[in-house]
Formats: C-alpha cells, sequence, structure tokens
C-alpha cells in the first residue's frame, strides 16, 4: 500500500515559491502575524516565502539521496531514478496546476481525482518495471512521507 500517500501528495495544497500569496494557504497566518505585531506584511510575507523555499529545497535533496541509496542497493536502475525523478517533477506541476480547481471540489469529487491520479501513478509505475512500495516516504505523502505520521521530513 506504498501507493495510498500518492493521492494526498498528487493533489496537496503545497504551496511553492512561486505561490502569490491571495493562493498561499499561509496567508491568514502573515495577515495576523504582521497586524498583531505591527510588522510590514510584505517583509513577514518574504520570511514565509524563503522558509518555503528552504524546505522544499532540502525535501528535494532529501528525496535524490533516498533515490540514490535505492539504486546504491540496487533496489531500483539509475533510469528508474532518473523516471522517477522526471515524474515527481511531473506531479509537482500538476498539483500547482490543480490547487484551485481542487478547492471547489467536494470531498467525494476530490476523493474520486485523487483516485484517478493515484491510478495513473500506478499505471506509470507498472510501464517502468518500479515497485512504488520501495518508493514509501520517498514520493511524500501517508505514513513515513511529508506530512504524515512518522515521517523522516519533521
Amino acid at each position: 500500500m506504498g501507493v495510498v500517500g500518492l493521492g494526498g501528495f498528487a493533489s496537496a495544497g503545497i504551496a511553492s515559491a512561486a505561490t502569490t500569496p491571495s493562493d498561499d494557504p499561509m496567508s491568514s497566518l502573515v495577515d495576523k502575524i504582521s497586524s498583531t505585531f505591527n510588522l510590514d506584511k510584505a517583509k513577514v510575507q518574504q520570511v514565509f516565502d524563503s522558509e518555503r523555499t528552504a524546505r522544499d529545497t532540502e525535501r528535494q535533496k532529501l528525496q535524490q539521496s533516498e533515490l540514490q541509496k535505492l539504486v546504491d542497493g540496487g533496489t531500483i536502475t539509475s533510469a528508474q531514478k532518473t523516471a522517477i525523478e522526471a515524474k515527481m517533477a511531473e506531479m509537482k506541476k500538476s498539483r500547482e496546476a490543480d490547487r484551485e480547481s481542487m478547492k471547489d471540489l467536494t470531498d467525494d469529487q476530490r476523493k474520486a481525482k485523487m483516485d484517478e491520479k493515484r491510478t495513473e501513478m500506478e499505471s506509470w509505475a507498472k510501464e517502468n518495471g518500479i515497485d512504488l512500495t520501495k518508493l514509501k516516504g520517498i514520493l511524500g505523502g501517508g505514513p513515513g512521507g511529508h506530512g504524515g505520521p512518522g515521517g523522516r521530513h519533521q
């Protein structure tokens, strides 16, 4: 069931450094901090953006390191590692593109969309000879992954 967390990863509302403050789920927190402490909202937003970028960079380094360990251990090939990295970049772009439309979906519609993405991922993995259970915690979502209990990315 290493794929279970992929639905959350594929559609998560994780903001990127390119996120505008109006799209940013942390926008209300930026507003609260700036008004509570009488700070320049733009400067507070810069701090949040900088931290987000640093965390994203660290997460990517960790993912690459974990993938390299799988290559070194013979679990995946170097070509599969490259394919996984490309798929992760594709998923990130898709997640960012879907962020706005996912807000307007009902819970059932959102679940259906996540199930669709999970099925796509399973098909892609099968086509590439990749056992997704070996990537648990690398692709994100679910236990051991970003945002899940017991995750390495805390």
